[in-house]
């Protein structure tokens, strides 16, 4: 935690309030938040010991240009699937990480000093970014193909959320791979069957479930590399979008953006 560690984190927490709450145009505040992710991933970068730097940097300039190619190409009526694409994205990078980390936990420093086995609360956080991760990528995989919901699929992914849970705490008593597999199993089912009952209320409620799981896909993944910018990052991400689909689908008694159809 250098001052210039802390500078850039604060910085982007501040580029990131403008972003939610400066009184100011659409776009710009979509600028507002673009600044406050480049501040973050390059204070990232300064604050971590990056092995390959110039690959990660390639990546960034690489990525960055097919998305700003996506963004400009692609018709309104096209822009929910490309969203619910990118955050299926967003899933499987926290899937990959979550399994980087259990297959090299020594490189996270996850490993107690004592005794040097996997410590509990970075075995939770390893579960917990997989399960919000393959939640996120099942759930868009369900929005791009439209499937229509119904009662087995709701009581599958109440049954499988739990299921989740469950096997999370399993894994963080008793780090074994095939816990490990078997949240991410779980976790799959949950967020098919979650999103489909997302997606009666339409696709916004629907994207804005899976966007929130993939905001706690990051947050939990941000434990493992100790950025807490990112935590937090995606600990709101999370919340918003978790509360935003719960507020779209509590239906049209409700106030505000309860009914999506007359108050979008």
């Amino acid at each position: 935690m250098t001052p210039t560690v802390v500078t850039g984190w604060s910085l982007a927490a501040l580029l990131f309030a403008a972003a939610l709450l400066a009184p100011s145009a659409l776009r710009r505040r979509a600028h507002f938040a673009l600044a406050a992710m480049a501040v973050a991933g390059a204070v990232t970068l300064y604050s971590h010991d990056v092995m390959a730097l110039p690959h990660i940097c390639a990546a960034l300039i690489t990525g960055g240009a097919i998305g700003l190619a996506l963004g400009r190409g692609v018709p309104r009526s096209g822009l929910p699937a490309l969203l619910a694409g990118l955050i299926g994205l967003a899933g499987l990078a926290a899937l990959l990480i979550g399994g980087a980390a259990w297959r090299d936990p020594h490189a996270f420093g996850l490993l107690d000093d004592a005794t040097d086995r996997l410590r509990a609360d970075a075995a939770a956080a390893m579960a917990a970014a997989i399960a919000w991760g393959a939640m996120a990528c099942a759930g868009a995989a369900t929005i791009l193909r439209r499937g229509s919901a119904g009662r087995g699929h709701v009581l599958t992914g109440g049954a499988m959320l739990l299921a989740t849970g469950g096997f999370v705490w399993a894994f963080a008593a008793t780090p074994e791979v095939g816990r490990l597999l078997a949240c991410g199993g779980a976790a799959l089912f949950t967020g098919r069957g979650l999103t489909k009952r997302a997606m009666d209320a339409g696709t916004g409620p629907a994207l804005a479930l899976i966007g929130g799981f993939s905001g706690w896909a990051v947050a939990a993944s941000a434990f493992l590399m100790e950025n807490m910018a990112m935590a937090v990052a995606g600990g709101l991400a999370g919340a918003a979008g978790s509360l935003f689909c719960a507020r779209l689908c509590g239906g049209p008694g409700r106030k505000g953006l309860a009914d999506a159809e007359r108050h979008p």
